[in-house]
């Protein structure tokens, strides 16, 4: 079985996210969702009014999570319509959302989170996308990264982004073959060394430890890492990027605000995060 682990917020983009996840889910023959809101109240918001000037109170946060399990349940009917064979669990955590995503990984096995990320421009901003870059970095499974528009399609072909650098180091092999072994894609290696001299060495290490993958090799001497990886990705016609652990620079740059507009609303590829 895979189990996708969805964090929604019930806004646009959380939903959008769901919605992926569930036409994944259709491609796999044994497939369970988990979709997790976290309704965390501080003890100072059970004391200080909010700027409505209304107290959190016991009766308040009752009602909430009524609200909110009724909220799950109906995304769960839409997911179902989109899946009837899924799987699918609703969850109600009361931490805040980075701790309810890591206790309930650590608690089962889940194959992939998968988060929606936020457009410069979207009209129902997320906390959950504004969050998904803390959450990559704390969670210790692979992190599935769904720009708005990107409509979900079979993965038949994935790029593989990488600087041919430490390949040892930063390749995550276990995560890499556990993520080929249940889509047969095409694999393309791209590097973004933006016109540096290759490794000749560690270009003859990636090429052995990816030899049973057949991928094809390509070079890229785009002046901007982003949007080169994005266009190549792009002229390929490609369902996925896939973004290396200890590469936090360039997963950070595709999701902040300020080249959101540039990269992640107008491109249609999800991006993965891997993690051994």
């Amino acid at each position: 079985m895979s189990t996708y682990l969805v964090p929604v917020d019930f806004s646009k983009t959380a939903d959008h996210a769901a919605k992926y996840a569930a036409r994944l889910s259709f491609a796999m023959a044994n497939a369970k969702i988990i979709l997790l809101n976290a309704y965390y109240v501080s003890e100072y918001e059970s004391i200080l009014p909010t700027p409505d000037m209304l107290i959190t109170t016991d009766d308040r946060i009752a009602d909430e999570i009524s609200n909110r399990l009724a909220a799950l349940e109906k995304l769960k009917a839409k997911l179902l319509e989109i899946n009837p064979k899924a799987e699918i669990e609703v969850n109600l955590s009361r931490d805040t959302i980075l701790r309810s995503v890591i206790k309930r990984v650590n608690r089962e096995e889940i194959d992939l989170i998968i988060i929606g990320s936020n457009g410069k421009k979207a009209k129902d901003e997320s906390d959950i996308g504004s969050n998904a870059i803390k959450i990559s970095k704390s969670s210790p499974v692979p992190v599935l990264v769904v720009p708005p528009k990107a409509d979900y399609q079979s993965i038949r072909k994935a790029i593989l982004a990488c600087d041919f650098k430490k390949v040892k180091e930063v390749i995550p092999m276990h995560a890499l073959k556990n993520i080929l072994s249940k889509h047969a894609l095409e694999l393309l290696v791209l590097n973004i060394n933006s016109g540096q001299m290759i490794d000749v060495q560690e270009e003859q290490v990636l090429q052995q430890m990816l030899k049973d993958f057949s991928p094809a090799y390509h070079y890229s001497n785009h002046p901007d890492t982003i949007k080169g990886i994005v266009k190549f990705a792009k002229a390929e016609a490609a369902q996925l990027i896939i973004a290396l652990p200890k590469k936090y620079s360039f997963f950070e740059s595709l999701l902040h605000e300020s080249v959101s507009q540039k990269l992640t609303i107008k491109s249609h590829v999800p991006v993965l995060l891997l993690k051994d």
